[in-house]
């Protein structure tokens, strides 16, 4: 029988020696990285991000335009001076001016500072929530590799269980020749075969499925077996979960929650405006139709006095927002905490159920190989040799189903930790 390869977890409560994943694995979630859809979307957005910052920044820097203009205007005022036909036009009919105006921020005490903080800090979380999105997905590509592990392991029973029933069957076929045993006994043998293939079946179809879904996240198919020789290395999780990526996906949104509040409360504040400008005008005396060259410089101050209370309105809303976040961050840690000690509980289990399992398999071995020897002399009944072959492949299955489940919950913690083992 193939050898069913053993996924041992390890918890110590000062830590763990560290066991590094199988290159293919990591392989397998760095290609996943470069080709899921959702990973490229954020990293996109990251970019966006980015230029939100900038453009926040761009807001302290002067902003420059220039302006041409022509209006006519009718009527005019003149003025016809007594005793002469001398006529006085103190403005022109027809109006020219080019103009280049600048205004640039000298002072909002914190506003435009505000506004920078938010959107480096809109930025932060993205990036944090994109290193979120990447762990979720590595931890889905190692999900989908231990199910195939489990199901190669299973196939592999499966396929030493019908070598074990074929060799009873012509077993029984020769006892049959000899008058030793009935055509029900053959019958009984042949039917248990068909029954061992349709769940190898089975199996192979779950397999098929779970080698789609591994080329969905990582866009390339498994060129090889899956190595289920190697162990999770999981130390024991910290009360806080610092390396959890949602906890620190929860943290960064009170960060910008913090940062809505200061925005708030910095709308109160007035702005200092340096004004200035230059260009060609008409319309001066004594030549009012020939444009001459003009400047002006100056400051404009802008204070918020009344605002139908909109701004204090924003600033409890920032307020209120900022505590869901703090609120939302707890119920993430207590949440983390619930699941740690569950898993924990699973792989303690786990151990216990394994350790029985071993002790079953050999004995359902030695029972099998005592129950051979016996049929061939006659001793036993065909009923007491299926019963052994029966018990056997229980005993295999089982071992396989408590390695699998406690290499689930050992993959669990290490997510629970933030163990980022693609890096190791």
């Amino acid at each position: 029988m193939k050898k069913v390869l053993i996924i041992i977890l390890t918890l110590a409560a000062g830590g763990a020696a560290a066991q590094e994943a199988p290159l293919a694995l990591k392989s397998l979630v760095q290609q996943s990285f470069s080709h899921f859809t959702q990973i490229k979307a954020m990293e996109t957005q990251q970019r966006i991000a980015a230029d939100q910052t900038t453009l926040a920044k761009a807001g302290r820097l002067p902003e420059i335009n220039g302006n041409a203009s022509y209006s006519h205007v009718y009527p005019v005022p003149k003025v016809q001076l007594p005793g002469s036909s001398f006529t006085f036009q103190p403005v022109p009919s027809e109006n020219l001016s080019t103009t280049i105006e600048a205004r640039q921020l000298l002072l909002d005490f914190g506003k435009s500072g505000s506004q920078i903080k938010k959107s480096t800090a809109q930025a932060g979380l993205l990036g944090v929530q994109t290193d979120e999105a990447r762990e979720e997905l590595a931890y889905q590509v190692a999900n989908v590799y231990l199910n195939i592990a489990f199901l190669q392991d299973n196939i592999a029973v499966q396929d030493a269980n019908i070598r074990l029933l074929e060799d009873t069957e012509t077993m029984v076929e020769n006892k049959l020749k000899h008058g030793d045993a009935i055509d029900l006994d053959l019958i009984n043998t042949r039917v248990k075969l068909e029954t061992y293939r349709n769940k190898k079946v089975d199996f192979r179809n779950s397999l098929q499925k779970q080698l789609a879904a591994l080329e969905y996240l990582t866009g390339e198919p498994l060129s090889d077996t899956v190595d289920t020789d190697f162990a999770w290395a999981v130390p024991p999780v910290a009360d806080d979960f610092a390396h959890n990526a949602a906890i620190r996906t929860s943290l960064e949104k009170e960060k910008v929650a913090g940062t809505d509040i200061e925005l708030a409360k910095a709308q109160y504040k007035p702005s200092l405006f340096l004004n200035a400008g230059t260009g060609f005008k008409n319309g001066y005396l004594p030549e009012i139709t020939t444009p001459k060259f003009n400047y002006y410089a100056g400051v404009s101050l802008s204070v918020p006095i009344y605002n139908g209370k909109k701004l204090r309105t924003q600033e409890h809303m920032a307020a209120t927002e900022a505590e869901i976040a703090k609120l939302h961050t707890q119920d993430v840690k207590e949440n983390l905490r619930k699941e740690a000690m569950q898993h924990n509980a699973d792989i303690a289990a786990g151990k216990e159920r394994l350790l029985t399992a071993e002790v079953l398999l050999e004995q359902a071995n030695k029972a099998l190989t005592l129950a051979q020897s016996r049929y061939r002399n006659g001793v036993i009944t065909y009923l007491d040799l299926q019963n052994a072959q029966t018990s056997l492949l229980e005993a295999q299955l089982s071992k396989i189903q408590y390695q699998y489940q406690l290499s689930l919950a050992g993959l669990e913690l290490m997510h629970l930790g933030g163990q980022e083992f693609w890096k190791q």
